[in-house]
């Protein structure tokens, strides 16, 4: 096989596949662009670290010494190798970048690596600084996103050309695992971010490239001196190759395994084992010439040549050893980020999104066996040999993965794009065997269309998420005017020390069920600058002040900070605030907002308009149970309470040892046909002989937590009383009766029903028996 058969195609200009390779690389390089200004600087993994190993290197100060005890702002990437690094450090040569660290406003709430908690995603705080034009530090970030979008594009060069060499028969394929490729949104997201993941994956594509041409080389092909050379200069390449992959991170090393293993097996099997042996020699002695010096100097600085110690040291392990039901527990995450999880893996997309692709991931691998079918003719027999090379590959990356999420939290899909030509190319092979079951003559559309699905469908999904998904997360809060507040939601202003009013607040939904999440907006009006960042708080407490639930976070979601906040204007401030699955139910809930610093006792006092009081309570939900149960009272019943729609359906009634300082035990079943507008007190009381009291309660519903007005139609209530018989008690027979009445004028509720027994407005219970033991 010549050097340059394989390339043909991408070189031709009447090619079809080569136009299409040509646009896909265009597509991806505008992508790319896309994502590097949409994302805001250092919202990408471990961006902030990588890119202050760059400029560390750029400003003349040799490589970094790592000191766990002092880290820098490389943190744990200082003990990555450097080729990336000083790479990217020699495009900032005119640039200015000792200001760099006025970037790093840090959220202190940032929730990075957990993509279910809706706030605090942005791990900085990003200002106008950032905007357009660049100038820099910013400049300089932008700058090295270019590069590594560059590096990507390389990638996808070469994952072509090894497709091909790889398949010769199957161009097609090579064209759709390209697209899959180029289309991923995550592969385009890291491509545009400041990451040594960039140049490990580009060097490892063009490494296996090199490695299958090289396998490929039969021991007839190898008679005149010209081949010869272009086959010792093969290895002399891959030397460089796995030299530089190993200076560009320490899974680099993976290479040298899987390109020896690969071309031994192979050579072995062309009968070219000696010759391979002494390619394989010379390739290895020049990668040790160029990367040793690396590992050198790791094992003098810290006794380690990989530096891992150390590393591991500064980023931190896992606090309790990963067993393998942890592990396999990791496999959402690694599923998730290969495709698209965005920001500090905290940005999600629709959950059906990861579904379909779950499907489409399982449909490609049922396919696979159909590669053994008959009549096959893009994969032959002796290229079904060849489909062992992206097998062993996938298998070498994942066994590296998995030993590094066994020391530390890190399974995460980037780190599997090394192999992600050989992933794709797998998933593009089982995917298009089922379209061969389709007659070419009769459907050349649908098997073409077929084979088109998953590059599009990543491709619709790369397309709309920077607009949809990124750009929203960061956003500012809206600032609007004072008469934009709309009207259901204002309340009276209350005022937080002299720095900001609270002119409007409501929640939604205001009806809730334990798990579901609500969202509180409240509207500030800043009245002068603040002077920290105060973080905000949103309790929902029920009627006795305990706290059902809270949150936590700096304003506009953790993006606007009360530092940010300018005099004049109205915040539009939300919150989400999600209920326990075990909440107490039906309870109302009041709302309480304020400032505060955390760890620390200082938060800002609130008063009203004329600073009489301190009100924190801004509006109420109603929390429901999850599925309503119908009553089972031991005496049902069917009374009206009134014309609101009251009903008593029935009640329990438990007497103790009926003797004095027992209690009596009531529960009563309520239910309201349509909704209340006013508060009604529920009375229970036991009457001597004489008709007087002897024991009352009066109180709302549920002991003051379920007044009537937050009752909702046809839920029933199940409302409970204790009743204590005083000591001194005379012995006798005594009565309970039951009603509701209106606190603001004591009248009570007339009853209504078949078979009653009442007085006064009071519905009789039963008789008690009080007797002296």
């Amino acid at each position: 096989m010549d050097w340059n058969t394989h390339n043909t195609d991408l070189r031709h200009p009447r090619s079809w596949y080569s136009q299409a390779v040509l646009l896909i690389l265009m597509v991806f390089i505008i992508l790319g662009v896309i994502y590097s200004v949409v994302n805001p600087i250092f919202e990408a993994p471990d961006e902030v670290q990588h890119f202050f190993y760059v400029t560390h290197l750029a400003e003349g100060n040799g490589l970094p010494l790592q000191d766990p005890a002092h880290p820098a702002l490389w943190a744990q990437e200082g003990s990555q190798p450097p080729l990336y690094y000083a790479l990217a450090a020699s495009l900032l040569t005119p640039l200015d970048t000792s200001k760099a660290a006025t970037l790093l406003w840090k959220n202190d709430h940032a929730a990075l690596g957990d993509p279910l908690y809706p706030l605090n995603k942005n791990y900085l705080v990003h200002t106008d600084q950032e905007a357009w034009p660049y100038r820099g530090a910013v400049l300089a970030v932008h700058v090295v996103r270019l590069f590594s979008v560059l590096l990507g594009a390389v990638t996808l060069v070469f994952l072509y050309l090894l497709v091909r060499t790889l398949l010769p028969r199957a161009p097609r394929l090579a064209v759709a695992t390209t697209a899959l490729t180029a289309f991923t949104p995550q592969f385009i997201f890291i491509s545009s971010a400041v990451s040594n993941d960039n140049l490990i994956t580009m060097l490892s594509t063009i490494t296996a490239w090199l490695t299958v041409y090289l396998a490929r080389q039969s021991a007839d092909a190898l008679q005149d001196r010209m081949k010869i050379r272009r086959w010792w200069a093969g290895y002399v390449a891959l030397g460089l190759l796995l030299g530089a992959a190993a200076l560009a991170k320490l899974s680099g090393a993976f290479l040298w395994v899987l390109a020896g293993g690969v071309l031994m097996l192979f050579g072995i099997r062309q009968r070219m084992g000696r010759r391979t042996l002494g390619g394989l020699s010379v390739a290895f002695v020049i990668a040790i010439a160029i990367a040793g010096w690396w590992y050198v100097r790791n094992w003098r600085l810290y006794g380690d040549p990989t530096g891992l110690k150390v590393m591991l040291a500064i980023v931190g392990g896992w606090k309790i050893p990963l067993g393998w039901r942890d592990l396999v527990g990791q496999f959402q995450g690694l599923r998730i980020s290969y495709w698209a999880l965005f920001g500090w893996f905290n940005v999600l997309l629709p959950d059906w999104v990861y579904r379909v692709l779950d499907g489409i991931a399982l449909v490609a691998l049922l396919g696979l066996p159909l590669i053994f079918r008959r009549g096959e003719r893009e994969v032959t027999n002796e290229d079904r040999v060849w489909l062992l090379a992206p097998v062993a590959w996938i298998f070498v990356m994942l066994a590296g993965l998995v030993r590094w999420t066994l020391l530390t939290p890190g399974m995460q899909g980037r780190l599997l794009y090394p192999a992600a030509w050989a992933i794709n190319l797998l998933l593009v092979l089982g995917w298009s065997r089922w379209s061969e079951l389709f007659s070419a003559a009769r459907w050349p559309r649908l098997r073409f269309g077929w084979l088109a699905v998953p590059a599009g469908l990543l491709f619709l999904l790369a397309v709309i998420s920077p607009g949809a998904v990124i750009a929203p997360t960061y956003r500012k809060p809206m600032l609007i005017a004072p008469a934009e507040v709309p009207i259901s939601a204002q309340i009276a202003p209350v005022t937080f020390g002299t720095q900001a009013r609270l002119i409007g607040a409501r929640i939604s939904p205001e009806t809730a069920r334990p798990g579901e999440t609500a969202w509180v907006t409240l509207y500030w009006e800043v009245l002068e600058r603040f002077d920290r960042d105060y973080t905000v708080f949103v309790q929902l407490q029920d009627h006795a002040g305990r706290t059902v639930t809270q949150e936590t976070s700096w304003p506009g979601l953790g993006a606007y900070p009360t530092r940010l906040w300018k005099p004049g204007t109205i915040v539009v401030d939300r919150y989400p605030v999600s209920f326990p699955v075990d909440a107490v139910t039906p309870s109302l809930l009041k709302i309480k907002v304020g400032f505060f610093i955390p760890y620390t006792d200082q938060g800002l006092p609130s008063r009203s308009a004329d600073g009489s009081t301190t009100p924190d309570v801004f509006g109420k939900l109603r929390l429901l149970p999850d599925k309503v149960v119908l009553p089972d009272p031991s005496v049902p019943i069917e009374v009206r309470l009134g014309d609101d729609g009251i009903r008593l359906l029935g009640y329990d009634l438990v007497v103790g040892a009926q003797s004095e300082g027992q209690p009596i035990e009531v529960t009563l079943y309520w239910k309201a046909d349509r909704s209340l507008t006013q508060d009604y007190t529920v009375f229970v009381h036991l009457r001597r002989p004489d008709g007087k009291n002897l024991v009352q309660r009066d109180r709302q519903p549920l002991a003051g937590a379920w007044p009537t007005w937050a009752w909702e139609p046809d839920q029933p209530v199940v409302d409970r009383y204790t009743l204590s018989v005083p000591a001194g008690t005379p012995p006798g027979r005594y009565t309970l009766w039951a009603g509701m009445y209106r606190l603001a004028d004591l009248t009570r509720l007339p009853l209504s029903g078949a078979g009653l027994q009442t007085r006064d407005d009071a519905l009789f219970l039963g008789e008690v028996v009080i007797r002296n033991d």
